[in-house]
């Protein structure tokens, strides 16, 4: 089974996507991205073309599948769509504490900034100092037990956030009789 959220497609093939093409996807890029990442840092990335370039890649793919998917569950919810959605947050959420918690990733980063801050680009040097930025939101600097308790109640955010989402997109609009 080809899984058009895999594609590399310009456009999403939203009539294509099915709720069982979600969580497989989503768990392969995710996969991918974490041994492509572990892979950039082993080599010693710490430039922008050898680690930011490569890194806005994996978000932007990553993206590209899960931001359909979002969409759909926002417009045409279903009960297998909602499943996968909600199977699906915690794993991206998970992905995204570890990547902010990550001390190498951050010090790779902050090397960028330090050894390349000046010649870069505006906008280039915006996306390096969200990234520290972000890091330190994400309590890259805090002590084990606190970065474990932090990614848990990321966790919980993220499930009750969908919860309500959910709540609210299934109430009746006000007025139709409904």
């Amino acid at each position: 089974m080809t899984n058009p959220l895999l594609s590399d497609q310009p456009l999403p093939r939203f009539g294509a996507i099915e709720a069982a093409h979600v969580e497989p996807a989503v768990r392969e890029l995710l996969d991918d991205n974490r041994a492509k990442i572990a892979a950039l840092l082993d080599a010693g990335a710490d430039g922008w073309e050898s680690l930011v370039v490569p890194i806005e890649r994996m978000h932007h793919r990553l993206a590209r599948a899960w931001s359909p998917v979002s969409h759909l569950n926002g417009v045409m919810n279903s009960e297998s769509l909602r499943a996968a959605y909600n199977a699906c947050l915690p794993l991206l959420t998970a992905y995204h504490t570890e990547l902010g918690q990550n001390e190498r990733l951050c010090a790779a980063y902050q090397r960028v900034a330090d050894r390349e801050g000046a010649a870069l680009a505006p906008e280039q040097r915006k996306v390096v100092e969200n990234a520290l930025r972000d890091f330190r939101l994400a309590g890259v600097s805090l002590p084990p037990e606190r970065k474990q308790r932090f990614g848990a109640v990321m966790e919980r955010l993220a499930t009750a956030q969908a919860s309500s989402t959910r709540t609210c997109s299934t109430r009746p609009m006000p007025g139709r009789g409904t």
